[in-house]
């Protein structure tokens, strides 16, 4: 009887835990202490960074209203070699305000989805400072997401300004990014802050905020201290060092050094699950995924992925240097999901979504990406998008091919039920024209497909913010460029660009950067003059197309296989004659629109090819590289390319009529 009963309290015991680990929680502590940080940044990274712009925040933070009454108490400090008598602060929330500015341009927005910054006061050195509205690069009268104050005093090179604020921010229902989720207790404030531009070479950087596009600003330490009510469960991008309960009140620290924006959200219904990461150098990363109840399936989806990708990222591209990562699964009706932000980013997953979808993986990886490309690594996102979007971009394609290489193409039935083939024309989302099979997604396909509906629009080193329309944004920040890194790696080598890599991340972790250092890097790198790449690729809008015209024998042992350059766009390429016993290759490096080569074998010949390794992932028609004289040749020995050749233009159609 006894031993009956030490069974039956351990099996209930174990039903508790189990239950435990898998209940929404309103309370949590993932306070976590390692010696080897400080701040929530890597002591051996503390000297780095040269902090610019530092934060200190007290909230108070009303979830049920929605309001969050701030103290804010900026330092920043004049780190360049010139002098500057005004101060510029982006004032995000303040694209919310009506529908006229460059942000609601884009997004419509309702009542519910309105809001500013009621600001009470700013103060610079203890002097009350009037805002000056201005529109930095394209004037717009309504939108008032920039504003500048003037100093008493002209802030010197090496000078630390004293700013503070007082305001009020009514949360409104999430529209893009930030927001409140409709019909559920959940608070993503991002860009909630005036938070100060960027200082360079003699000039602010301080833009407006446009549509699609993402931020620009300085490294700095961010402490926060937020008083919300008990029940509810506080989210940071930071590191909580303390928690303290007083009656219905919970006040939390937070700090976080080596970042350059925080976020953070509330809520009071969501599963938290916690696990590790130990790093090569043996220091430990806190890694929280807080994922939302109904969603809880993809639970060890989503962990496999996060730690999958510290460890790749680690080996490709060096290490992650906080203390903590936190992944954010948000509600279906939140309009948060899919954002990054330092040591934070968010994600969401449709209700069916088997593995094989590679989704939610890819938006796992994609975002995580982006902890490097911006967060760690902090490129200009209103000028030079492509810089984080496209990095992550290639990286992500290149994780999901390395841990999730059995992703299929699919469709969805009314946008909910996953179904693997390719979908070609649909009505009131009920597919009309499609065919169901199991087709392997080549690498890089995706960004293809896009690529493929604006060709010739805008190029890569275009402003992001002067691209004429969301289609030609998307395609010259995040596909064409993943492209054009693949293309570049398949040219220079894998070794080589992983060498690339690892010197740009050693090179600019917790600085910003240009698109002109990563270039002038490949270009130390590549072991030959590369500048020809970059001028086809990145800075004109060319559209590649080679093929094979003919091959015909030219004499005795001779053959002549014609190639045609039939785009304006430029690649140094191989060319391969198949023989019944081996390939022959010969090289086109010259900008010619067509051209000849003579091979010479006693073999029997069964036909040509271009760029046979496909290296240029931007030829827009794989089909006509190849010239086959022997059909038995084409039917046994080139299956795959044939399929590869058809996925593409299926893909090619799928992109035109999109």
């Amino acid at each position: 009887m006894k031993i009956r009963y030490i069974i039956l309290s351990v099996l209930f015991i174990g039903v508790i835990i189990q239950y435990s680990e898998e209940k929404t929680i309103s309370n949590f502590y993932y306070k976590f202490k390692n010696s080897g940080y400080e701040k929530g940044l890597i002591k051996s990274e503390a000297n780095t960074f040269n902090p610019a712009a530092n934060y200190n925040f007290f909230i108070n933070y009303d979830p049920i209203n929605d309001i969050a009454d701030v103290r804010e108490e900026i330092r920043w400090i004049n780190n360049t070699e010139f002098p500057t008598e005004e101060i510029y602060l982006h004032l995000y929330p303040n694209a919310y305000s009506n529908n006229n500015t460059f942000f609601a341009q884009a997004y419509r927005l309702e009542e519910e989805n309105m809001t500013r910054v009621n600001i009470e006061f700013v103060e610079a050195e203890s002097e009350r400072k009037d805002l000056i509205y201005v529109n930095p690069e394209i004037v717009n009268p309504y939108d008032s997401t920039v504003a500048k104050f003037i100093l008493r005093k002209k802030a010197n090179p090496g000078d630390t300004v004293k700013i503070d604020i007082k305001y009020s921010l009514k949360i409104p229902v999430s529209v893009k990014r930030f927001g409140t989720a409709r019909g559920r207790n959940f608070d993503f404030i991002s860009q909630w802050y005036p938070k100060i531009g960027v200082f360079e070479n003699g000039k602010w950087i301080c833009s407006s905020y446009y549509p699609y596009l993402n931020y620009y600003s300085d490294f700095g330490e961010y402490r926060l201290t937020i008083k919300i009510p008990k029940n509810f469960t506080l989210i940071p991008g930071g590191e909580i060092t303390d928690v303290q309960e007083e009656g219905a009140v919970k006040t939390y620290t937070v700090v976080q050094s080596g970042i350059h924006d925080f976020v953070w959200a509330v809520t009071d219904n969501i599963v938290y699950e916690k696990t590790h990461y130990k790093r090569k150098d043996g220091a430990t990363v806190n890694v929280n995924l807080f994922i939302q109840p109904e969603r809880i399936k993809y639970r060890e989806r989503y962990k496999k992925a996060v730690v999958n990708c510290l460890a790749y990222f680690e080996e490709k591209v060096g290490i992650y240097p906080y203390s903590n990562l936190t992944m954010v699964d948000v509600p279906r009706t939140s309009a948060s999901g899919g954002m990054e932000y330092p040591t934070l980013f968010t994600v969401s997953a449709e209700l069916f979504s088997p593995e094989k979808t590679g989704w939610p993986e890819y938006l796992v990886a994609h975002e995580f990406a982006h902890q490097y490309f911006q967060g760690i690594i902090a490129s200009n996102e209103v000028y030079e998008a492509w810089l984080d979007e496209g990095f992550a971009s290639y990286f992500a394609t290149k994780f999901m091919y390395e841990f999730y290489p059995d992703i299929l193409a699919y469709f969805r039935i009314a946008k909910f039920v996953p179904v693997f083939g390719l979908n070609f024309l649909s009505y009131n989302e009920i597919p009309i024209i499609y065919t169901i099979a199991d087709i392997p997604v080549n690498l890089g396909a995706q960004s293809a497909a896009s690529y493929y509906r604006n060709l010739a629009i805008g190029s890569i080193s275009d402003l992001s913010y002067l691209q004429p329309s969301r289609l030609a944004y998307v395609v010259n920040s995040y596909s064409k460029p993943e492209l054009m890194l693949h293309t570049l790696e398949r040219y220079l080598g894998s070794d080589k660009m992983d060498r690339i890599v690892k010197e740009y991340y050693n090179a600019f972790k917790f600085r910003h950067v240009k698109a002109n250092d990563f270039i002038n890097l490949v270009k130390r790198f590549a072991g030959e003059d590369i500048d020809w790449f970059f001028k086809e690729f990145y800075a004109d809008s060319k559209i590649f197309d080679y093929s094979i015209t003919s091959v015909n024998k030219a004499g005795n042992n001779l053959y002549a296989v014609t190639a045609e350059r039939k785009g304006d766009g430029f690649f140094k390429n191989d060319i391969a004659l198949y023989t019944e016993t081996d390939t022959l290759y010969a090289k086109w490096e010259d900008d010619a629109r067509w051209k000849i080569f003579y091979f010479e074998t006693e073999d029997k010949v069964y036909g040509a090819e271009i760029d046979p390794h496909r290296k240029n992932l931007l030829d827009i028609d794989f089909a006509n590289n190849s010239y086959m004289i022997e059909k038995r040749y084409w039917a046994s020995l080139s299956i795959s390319a044939r399929w590869f050749f058809w996925v593409q233009n299926a893909l090619i159609i799928l992109g035109s009529i999109g």
